[in-house]
């Protein structure tokens, strides 16, 4: 770990329960805007024991062999851990209510009862930062040692960016320039896990040696098959790879976006235009760190655009070049579009179920309606599924 940046406590928010006892909704101001916060419930249905696919199997973790990685890693992830979304795709493609403070999402988790006194969270995940006249911005990478309730600590937070006439991404602390104090701000979405620290190994935590015998395999389709038969419907994952030769080096694509939209998006090209994804190799001494979250998640007009197609279905996941020099042809830090295993690679993932997920989307209210203030629709019909309800 390094460029320790501290984490202010979060905001204390003005709000007040929708209709419900439960504390499982919550309208609230905060951060300059009006939010709307709702607790689901997944991961109530998995079956017992643990079903291993093709080209991956279960390991203790000893299993790590003798891989440099941040073994602090494995005593994450126990009960007690929450998945939190701050805004997302619509926020993107609506180009609207983009800008927000990372203390205000860390608040509503806080006012929803999910931060327990005395308990230490491991955040990772994706997420978004604007520029700035003192940062450039860019793809973030969340990775926080934050302590409860008000989830103040120490970061090490950063941001991929692409310089004047690069293609490929550099990486910068998200931290203030006259100081180490993490910034706040966030642009579009935020993505993340906040997983309780376990006396050992976590409970119900997956950890998994990824192996390709012959050929390449694509890393993020193993994770995504393996929670699709243990019936894992919400989970965070942490993929750690490196190229240990000889033989084929490891291949990355990552993307990271020129710049954010400035009008609603309608057609695909014009998504991909502001945004350049390119592929790399590993090089020899160099580790892959990659962090982000999964579940169902929904976007009417995101599918649309897609002709079906729904959104993020194997994560939303952000990645960091670690070890050696980043290399001029490489991204340091990116999302993650797709990781190949070969058989000259080490890959370890971790998967941890997540039952808690907050969703937190900006709202405007009108009349009796909460409409969002990204896409303009009644954000109430959305949120009201065998998910997102409250308690009646």
């Amino acid at each position: 770990m390094r460029n320790g940046a501290p984490v202010r406590p979060a905001e204390r928010l003005q709000g007040r329960p929708l209709k419900d006892s439960s504390g499982r909704a919550l309208l609230f101001s905060g951060g300059g805007g009006r939010y709307l916060a709702v607790r689901g419930t997944w991961n109530t249905q998995i079956e017992p024991g643990r079903r291993d696919v093709l080209c991956a199997s279960s390991v203790g973790p000893e299993g790590w062999g003798g891989m440099p990685l941040e073994e602090s890693h494995l005593r994450y992830g126990g009960p007690g851990s929450f998945i939190l979304d701050m805004q997302g795709i619509d926020a993107f493609l609506f180009a609207r209510a983009k800008l927000f403070q990372d203390a205000t999402a860390r608040a509503a988790v806080t006012a929803l009862g999910l931060t327990r006194p005395d308990t230490q969270y491991l955040r990772v995940g994706a997420a978004g930062a604007p520029p700035t006249p003192h940062h450039p911005g860019g793809e973030v990478l969340e990775h926080s040692l934050l302590c409860g309730p008000q989830l103040s600590g120490e970061s090490w937070t950063a941001s991929g960016h692409l310089p004047a006439g690069s293609t490929y991404s550099v990486r910068t602390p998200l931290t203030a320039p006259s100081g180490p104090s993490l910034l706040e701000s966030r642009s579009v979405y935020s993505h993340t896990a906040f997983l309780t620290r376990d006396r050992g190994r976590p409970a119900g935590s997956h950890l998994l040696r990824l192996r390709s015998a012959a050929g390449e395999l694509n890393a993020l389709d193993v994770v995504s098959e393996f929670a699709r038969v243990n019936r894992i419907e919400s989970y965070a994952v942490r993929i750690f790879a490196r190229y240990a030769g000889p033989g084929d080096p490891t291949r990355v694509i990552g993307r990271v976006l020129r710049r954010l939209p400035n009008r609603r998006m309608t057609t695909v090209g014009e998504a991909t235009a502001i945004a350049s994804e390119r592929g790399f190799r590993l090089a020899p001494g160099q580790e892959l760190h990659c962090y982000g979250t999964y579940y169902p998640r929904r976007s009417a007009d995101w599918e649309a655009l897609r002709g079906g197609k729904p959104y993020e279905p194997r994560g939303h996941i952000h990645m960091e070049l670690r070890g050696h020099p980043v290399g001029a042809d490489q991204h340091a830090v990116s999302h993650l579009r797709e990781l190949i295993v070969t058989p000259a690679t080490e890959c370890f993932a971790l998967i941890d179920p997540v039952s808690e997920v907050v969703r937190i989307e900006p709202v405007v209210k009108r009349g009796e309606q909460l409409l969002s203030r990204c896409s303009g629709r009644v954000v109430l019909e959305d949120l009201d599924s065998r998910v997102w309800s409250w308690a009646s």
